[in-house]
């Protein structure tokens, strides 16, 4: 009874302890949010001070940019009737070429981004907008259709560079105060060079008249753009995250030379784990269904409901695209003044637009005359270009600094192509069952409210993924001064991670250090999370926020290779071998990274089977055969084979006979003597106080205890959660 009642107040006190803890961290989220959180509550910047501070030629060479690209991509369109009379292609054939250009941001969006956040980023708008320039003068050279395809489809791939590249340059370059407004004056160009390019491309081609006119205007629009590439190529390169840095830290942390390079795959994983820009892509995904495909059937339905030609639908999106432009320029301001007292209020605005133009464009539709058409298509304009200012700013806040153009690259990639290539078949569809209206009519409105109610979910973990952020701009710099001052560096190191499976968090701001040398023994009740938790460290998994290092360099977003290759190599926990195959085939396939070199695989094959004579005798017997201990013996083997500077283990006694854990205790001593590091999870006690140097003890996804594996034999609360929490973990 006695022995009950002491359980029941040792389960309690470690509730009472943990709720403790929790209410710890929300204090100390709570104290980041108020202090730290990049530009919330401070104070107001004119725009001259944010242009200023910034650079005016950053600003001005990339509005520049933007704006001569959209002029090019409007000419394309009102030029189209002089390209298909000089190449003498049809219709369709000339809007598939156009539709090429478009088809290429999706193609070189990502690796851009990919550069992006390694490379000089001015470099490459510089390259690409040279590219572009030359692509232009080819274009209006052509004499063939399969020249016209290539020409294009570059144009289009040189362009894709200013979404991923512009966006973060411009996050880096200006304050957070003002990030808004610069981002409304960069979209703005867009919606600008809509309005002028019809005219200017229309204007050259009737200045120089004939047949030749339309291949002038290309070769002219070059022009400006190939000063611009060299303007470009000398604009100052501003430091990644250095506004972050600014604001939280008040200083600029330097990039390390050595730093790993992060992969589009892991930096993309990591992405989606931010709420808030999952809850966007989810969001831009829905909505480029009712974006992205409306200007082609809208352009229809002018021409067969208001009967206009080119020259009239031309002007009327000229009309519509002056919305665009106030739109971005309200947002901008305005953003500024939400983001600085609530982040979350400036995207809910966005919601908000995004639903109004859901209302307005299929009204449009159905107006009986142009007039009205145009005005509500000119404020749906507003909305649409207004609404996409704030994002473009929170993109900025959540993401990592070193995932900024990714990031960026992603959002586009999400609008364009999910949903632009899935709202044109959809639509497609719709408008051969009930007209260009009806089409219009079903999809803007259930594509706007969906995206509106994923982007208003999404406001509610602004604060919290910019407070992540923040931690983790802290966490880096605290641990450059630790190591600075000398301190001991770690051979694994954790700080502040968090895992989730889907929606089901699992680890909660883990945090342990594994010394050279040393046996760790990872300890806990069963779902505690420490196999997540090798997981995580050997790569198998990615963690949702926090930072992993291995001898000092950050490894939190590196390949599962790149870490077997470093040196952290992980024993899976009962199905670390290959049932089916040899013994020998087992321990050639753990050689697998240096399989080519014959002398070396038998060397390293002969070195483990010193380790286990047993494994010798079994050579050609098929590995599920094996006794459990020997199955375990054949993993560790195989794990070795790879020379690991870090062993993590999971489960080493799990089911084994008394002998059998008796022999595989004398392997990792004989490891540990050797200079190996281990983190070893195990279920009893008595194994891991005979193995371990110091004990780390978790439950339900937090560390609870780490210490000399000697005292935790003292915390009789720890032990009996050990014993009575069962298997796994």
């Amino acid at each position: 009874m006695a022995d009950t009642a002491s359980l029941a107040s040792a389960v309690l006190a470690g509730e009472a302890e943990r709720e403790a803890a929790e209410a710890e961290r929300a204090r100390l989220a709570t104290a980041i949010d108020d202090d730290l959180l990049a530009g919330v509550g401070s104070e107001a910047m004119s725009l001259a001070q944010v242009v200023r501070t910034g650079g005016r030629s950053t600003i001005t060479v990339l509005f520049a940019l933007v704006l001569v690209d959209a002029v090019s991509g409007s000419a394309f369109a009102v030029l189209g009737p002089d390209i298909q009379r000089a190449l003498g292609v049809s219709d369709l054939t000339l809007g598939v070429v156009g539709a090429l250009a478009g088809l290429m941001l999706f193609v070189a969006a990502i690796p851009l981004g990919y550069l992006g956040d390694r490379v000089r980023r001015t470099t490459i708008v510089a390259v690409c907008s040279a590219v572009s320039a030359a692509f232009l003068v080819v274009t209006g050279a052509v004499h063939s259709l399969w020249q016209l395809v290539v020409a294009w489809s570059i144009v289009g791939l040189a362009k894709a560079n200013e979404q991923p590249i512009h966006g973060s340059l411009l996050a880096d370059a200006y304050p957070i105060q003002g990030r808004n407004r610069v981002f409304g004056i960069h979209r703005a160009a867009q919606s600008l060079g809509f309005v002028v390019g019809p005219a200017v491309a229309g204007g050259v081609s009737a200045l120089v008249g004939g047949q030749a006119g339309w291949r002038w205007a290309f070769a002219i629009m070059a022009v400006p753009t190939i000063l611009l590439a060299l303007a470009a190529a000398v604009l100052p390169e501003p430091g990644r995250g250095r506004n972050e840095m600014d604001v939280v830290l008040g200083e600029q942390l330097t990039v390390s030379e050595d730093e790993l390079p992060i992969s589009v795959a892991a930096g993309f994983a990591r992405l989606k784990k931010i709420r808030t820009f999952y809850a966007l892509l989810a969001s831009l995904g829905a909505l480029g269904f009712g974006f992205v495909a409306a200007p082609i059937y809208t352009n229809l339905i002018l021409k067969s409901q208001f009967g206009l030609d080119a020259a009239g639908r031309g002007l009327v999106g000229s009309l519509a695209a002056v919305g665009g432009v106030v739109g971005t320029v309200v947002a901008g301001t305005a953003g500024d003044r939400l983001f600085r007292r609530s982040p979350e209020h400036s995207l809910r605005v966005t919601g908000v637009l995004v639903a109004v133009f859901g209302v307005l464009l299929p009204l449009s539709v159905f107006m009986p005359n142009v007039a009205l058409y145009t005005l509500l298509n000119a404020l749906g304009a507003g909305c649409v270009f207004g609404a996409f200012v704030p994002v473009s700013a929170i993109v900025a806040a959540v993401t990592p600094y070193r995932l900024r153009s990714l990031g960026f690259a992603t959002i586009g990639l999400y609008l364009t192509l999910i949903g632009g290539l899935g709202g044109a078949l959809i639509v497609g569809s719709l408008a051969n069952a009930f007209g260009e209206r009806g089409a219009l009519a079903i999809i803007t409105p259930t594509a706007s409210f969906v995206g509106a109610g994923l982007i208003l979910w999404g406001s509610r973990f602004v604060h919290a993924d910019m407070a992540a952020a923040a931690a983790d701009l802290v966490e880096e710099r605290d641990e450059r001064l630790r190591t600075a001052a000398g301190a001991e560096v770690p051979a694994i190191q954790v700080r502040g991670l968090d895992y989730s499976y889907g929606q089901v968090q699992v680890l909660f701001d883990v945090g342990l250090d594994v010394r050279e040398g040393e046996v760790l023994a990872l300890l806990g009740t069963n779902g505690a999370g420490k196999s997540t938790l090798l997981r995580a460290i050997s790569g198998l998994g990615l963690a949702d926020r926090g930072v992993i290092r291995f001898r000092g360099r950050t490894i939190t977003f590196a390949e599962p290779g790149t870490r077997v290759r470093m040196g952290i190599v992980q024993v899976p926990g009962g199905k670390s071998i290959f049932p089916t195959l040899t013994v020998r085939e087992n321990l050639l396939a753990g050689a697998y990274s240096f399989i080519g070199d014959r002398r070396r695989v038998a060397a390293q094959i002969d070195k483990v089977v010193t380790l286990f004579p047993v494994l010798g005798e079994r050579m050609d017997q098929a590995a599920g055969t094996l006794s459990g201990g020997e199955q375990q013996m054949l993993g560790i083997a195989q794990s070795l084979l790879l020379d690991p500077a870090v062993l993590l283990i999971d489960e080493l006694s799990l089911g084994l006979a008394p002998l059998v854990v008796q022999q595989l205790l004398d392997v990792v001593a004989t490891l540990k003597a050797a200079g190996i590091t281990m983190v070893i999870v195990e279920q009893s006690v008595n194994v891991a106080l005979a193995v371990a140097d110091r004990a780390v003890f978790m439950e339900k996804g937090q560390v609870r205890f780490e210490g000399p594996a000697a005292e935790l034999a003292e915390r009789d609360d720890l032990v009996r959660a050990v014993f009575l929490g069962g298997e796994g973990g």
